[in-house]
């Protein structure tokens, strides 16, 4: 028995049936797109622009009554605070007293940086602890129960810095004469 051959028919797009009741989906959803822009556009104009209290204008008008503007020979709001009578006793000033030292042991898990910040220092103080020790130090032979000592001066900067990495082996960063932060191991 001999098997006819059938035309071989083209394959039509699953959306091919909708051109005539809307066009392919992404038309039909650019509607929708410019549609939700359109409701953010309204949203703020009315928000920016059309709002009493949230304007731009409304804005400016508060920050230029809350700070009235200094004329050419009126004196600094600085001036203007009160100052002390003559009849009374102004305090001398008080010199500022370094902080306390701080004591206390390397958690687990803890780097040099964590441990640093953990104590209370900056960014920039950590930074300036970690390059001083960057060349004394491996910093993977900090381990947890390790004890630290940091001492400031009293601006609040790193006089000196000491971890204990054994009974005998210690590293040292110490700010020099010059206000350079130095390391050095000490046994």
């Amino acid at each position: 028995m001999v098997r006819r051959r059938s035309t071989a028919r083209k394959k039509r797009p699953k959306y091919a049936g909708r051109a005539t009741r809307g066009g392919s989906p992404t038309r039909r959803h650019g509607v929708w797109v410019v549609l939700v822009l359109g409701a953010l556009v309204v949203v703020n104009l009315y928000v920016f622009v059309w709002d009493k209290n949230t304007s731009v204008a409304a804005i400016r008008d508060r920050a230029e009554r809350a700070t009235p503007p200094i004329t050419p020979g009126e004196p600094s709001a600085a001036a203007r605070l009160p100052t002390a009578h003559a009849g009374s006793a102004a305090a001398p000033p008080v010199a500022p007293s370094p902080p306390a030292p701080i004591e206390g042991k390397v958690a687990k898990g803890d780097t040099l940086g964590r441990l640093l910040k953990r104590a209370g220092l900056g960014a920039g103080d950590t930074d300036e602890v970690i390059r001083a020790l960057a060349g004394v130090i491996d910093f993977k032979a900090i381990k947890a129960g390790q004890v630290f000592h940091l001492a400031r001066t009293p601006a609040g900067r790193v006089a000196r810095f000491e971890l204990e990495l054994a009974k005998d082996h210690r590293v040292i960063a110490e700010r020099k004469p010059g206000g350079v932060l130095v390391g050095s191991t000490a046994e």
